[in-house]
């Protein structure tokens, strides 16, 4: 018999157990009511009464997360098969990039003709590349900046303080009286507190985007976006990072550290993994979106490490054999590629971004309020069977999906839009087809249609191939053998058909929208002068200016814009936070042509003539900087350090130069500006001379080329002549052989009737 228990604390007593059965049970105790054995008893009921109803809890909650999997499931399926005629226009984009025809092209392989295709779809693609990434990325610098948010009552306040005397009182929007003076100084403060703030934040985020390979992840967005009209980059997104710090130990050996800290990401979504709300036009628009990932075990492993992840589920998860679709995406681009058969045996688990009921979050683990005039927008991770593996709410409190879509050519009816191989599609067809009869038409023009009479003629040898010196058989003696053999001659059609081929070829640059001088062509007259050449440079940039305003507003204000709202609310740095705005600096890019840095060099010559000196001659130089292709943070000095420069140039004592010496300044600037002069005006004759030449090497280029078609004309032309006068030739000496042949049959007939007659004893 188990011993009694002593008289412990009621709490002990009634641990595990709800407060009310515990309290009833307590002080029936305690009243002498029910003795130790009889409350061990009800004590062991009632904790097998709870776990039971905390079972059945938990076996619900359990049908109810199933259920959510189940649903989400279903919703990322539909979303697949609503996308399958996109996914089939993308196939039909990567064919055509790789120079390949679409299956079924040529019916029968067997029959004659040309299968040749002409790449031009992938040159113009990585043109259109090349020349968007250098406009967006000039010098790897940012392509953003932070700005204060404008405050319109305080640019107000400070305009009426600058127009007032230092010492005339003003009313504060506090209310107190206050000096101009004074609140002129107090706005100072707050607007460079906020400037310094502002720049903190934008190093804060160059630092994390630079950890997330940035640019990187964008150029493989760009590629997306040419070729199959659609780039997408996700961030922020917390991944935890592994970093390593060797420190010295107290005896002098050096130990390496690991540390694991969250830090936000930003990375390039595969398209093809991408599938957003499809009733949605744009990206702010979808109401969920949905990412599929193919997962090696140790990765889908490793998403232990995400926070509040069921380990359970992931064990079932991994318990099972990996398996994927075997007619999926991947194996219809290795078909493509020719790399088919590889064994792909991944996990197939899915994200979503979207709206998640408050019950489905608190069955979860969330804690939340189940308040149904509350909408909650979570984020779930669950496998190809529907199991849950995760579900939390929104990492920013802005509830914003983290997926910016960048687009070649909007498509009206859907997020997807169309790239480059899409445009130009007809017009590659049209020189594959124009460039094909080429090939077909010259080699039919190689050897003549030979037309046989097999009751005339036969080959000895049995065989109908024509040979050199080859032995026939005629079938019909005494007539003519060549009656029964003819060839006829093709005629060539090549010149029509390179103009169709040039014609198309055209075309595709004209829709490409990026000008024959911009690919490396020959330049037309128009580009030979400075002025020329601005102009061609300003208009081949038109059609960029669009790509990269989308981008700008579609990729780098939102994606920056929440890497700010992620490190304002998740950021122990307390020196960046503040209210300011995102700001793209892309289309800035476009203004660094070829004549920028002498524009802005004639721009401060003529201020300085009228003596305006510029109002911020820092700016002024980061503009240089660029016209340059350099990057201003490296070539130009600090504002600290141009603040301590100053401080030192005014400790120096009078009669050493700086400004104690105001003559001896003037005259060195004197000197310099002539020096720089004199550099310039050798440039510009060196540049003069060199353009001279250039053209003169041209003008003999051009000389050589007309020289070379007209010889290339008048060669094709005597060939042309040469071959009809051979065939004439040819023509003539076959009749008269037929002729002499006809005489020589009436001659040896002659003869006969004459020795028949002499024998006979006839007169001739």
């Amino acid at each position: 018999m188990r011993n009694p228990l002593p008289s412990p604390p009621p709490l002990d007593l009634a641990a595990g157990l709800p407060t009310q059965a515990a309290d009833g049970i307590t002080a029936r105790v305690a009243s002498g009511e029910l003795g130790a054995d009889e409350a061990l008893a009800l004590l062991a009921e009632a904790a097998q009464a709870d776990a039971a109803q905390q079972r059945r809890e938990a076996e619900a909650r359990a049908v109810r997360v199933g259920a959510l999997g189940r649903r989400l499931l279903t919703l990322a399926q539909e979303q697949v098969q609503q996308r399958q005629v996109t996914e089939e226009r993308w196939y039909k984009d990567v064919r055509q990039f790789n120079g390949q025809y679409d299956p079924g092209m040529f019916g029968d392989e067997s029959e004659y003709g040309s299968r040749v295709f002409v790449p031009l779809t992938r040159r113009l693609c990585g043109l259109v590349e090349a020349r968007l990434f250098d406009m967006l990325f000039p010098s790897e610098e940012r392509n953003f900046v932070i700005e204060p948010t404008p405050v319109p009552e305080l640019d107000e306040a400070l305009a009426l303080a600058g127009q007032l005397p230092p010492a005339t009182p003003i009313q504060s929007p506090e209310g107190p009286m206050v000096m101009a003076g004074d609140m002129q100084q107090s706005i100072g403060q707050m607007l460079d507190e906020a400037t310094k703030r502002c720049d903190a934040m934008q190093r804060e985020i160059d630092d994390q985007l630079a950890e997330s390979s940035y640019p990187r992840h964008a150029r493989d967005a760009i590629h997306d976006a040419v070729l199959y009209g659609t780039g997408v980059l996700k961030g922020p997104v917390p991944m935890f990072r592994t970093t390593k710090r060797w420190a010295q130990d107290a005896g002098g050996a050096y130990l390496m550290q690991l540390t694991r800290r969250p830090l936000p990401q930003a990375s390039r979504v595969d398209l093809w993994n991408f599938f957003p709300d499809m009733s949605a036009t744009h990206i702010r628009d979808a109401e969920f979106v949905f990412e599929r990932h193919y997962l090696t075990r140790q990765e889908a492993a490793d998403l232990q490490d995400m926070p509040d992840v069921d380990a359970d589920a992931l064990r079932r998860l991994l318990g099972a054999e990996p398996g994927t679709p075997t007619n999926n995406y991947r194996e219809r681009l290795r078909a493509i590629s020719g790399a088919s058969g590889a064994k792909d045996r991944r996990y197939e688990v899915w994200e979503y971004h979207g709206p998640i009921s408050a019950q489905d979050l608190i069955d979860c683990g969330c804690q939340v309020e189940d308040d149904p005039l509350k909408t909650y927008t979570g984020v779930a991770w669950f496998g190809s069977q529907g199991e849950v593996l995760k579900a939390a709410l929104n990492a920013l409190d802005s509830n914003e999906h983290p997926y910016s879509v960048f687009t070649w050519q909007m498509d009206e009816a859907s997020i997807f839009g169309f790239g480059m191989p899409y445009e130009v599609r007809d017009n590659q067809e049209s020189a594959n087809s124009a460039f094909r009869a080429m090939h077909d038409n010259m080699g039919l023009c190689v050897l003549p249609q030979v037309v046989v009479d097999d009751q005339a003629i036969e080959p000895v040898d049995g065989s109908w191939r024509m040979a050199p010196g080859k032995f026939w058989r005629n079938k019909r003696p005494g007539s003519d053998a060549r009656q029964g053999i003819q060839f006829i001659a093709i005629d060539a059609r090549l010149q029509e058909l390179q103009a169709i081929f040039g014609m198309s070829k055209q075309l595709i640059e004209e829709v490409g929208t990026l000008p024959a001088f911009l690919q490396g062509t020959e330049a037309p007259n128009y580009m030979q002068s400075a002025t020329g050449a601005s102009i061609a440079y300003n208009a081949a940039n038109l059609w960029v200016r669009r790509a990269v305003r989308n981008w700008d507003d579609d990729i780098v204000t939102p994606l920056v814009t929440r890497f700010f709202d992620w490190n304002m609310q998740y950021s122990e740095k307390a020196e960046i936070k503040g209210d300011s705005r995102v700001r793209a600096l892309g289309i800035a890019a476009l203004v660094e042509l070829e004549g920028q840095a002498q524009r802005l060099q004639a721009f401060m010559q003529t201020a300085q003539a009228m003596g305006l000196p510029p109002s911020n001659q820092m700016r002024l130089m980061r503009e240089f900087a660029r016209a340059f292709k350099l990057d201003p943070d490296r070539v130009l000095p600090t504002e600290q350090e141009i603040a301590r420069m100053q401080q030192a140039e005014a400790q120096q004592p009078p009669g050493q130069g700086g400004k104690g010496d105001p003559g001896a300044e003037r005259v060195a600037q004197q000197r310099e500006q002539a020096a720089m002069e004199g550099e310039l005006e050798k440039a510009r004759l060196q540049l003069r001379r060199e353009e001279s030449l250039a053209q003169r090497e041209l003008a003999q280029q051009r000389m050589a080329l007309d020289a070379a078609r007209s010889a290339a004309r008048e060669r094709t032309g005597q060939a042309e002549a040469q071959r009809r006068q051979a065939f004439e030739v040819q023509k003539t000496r076959a009749v008269l052989a037929d002729r002499q042949a006809d005489r020589d049959n009436r001659a040896q007939m002659l003869n006969a009737e004459m020795q028949f007659a002499a024998m006979n004893g006839r007169g001739i």
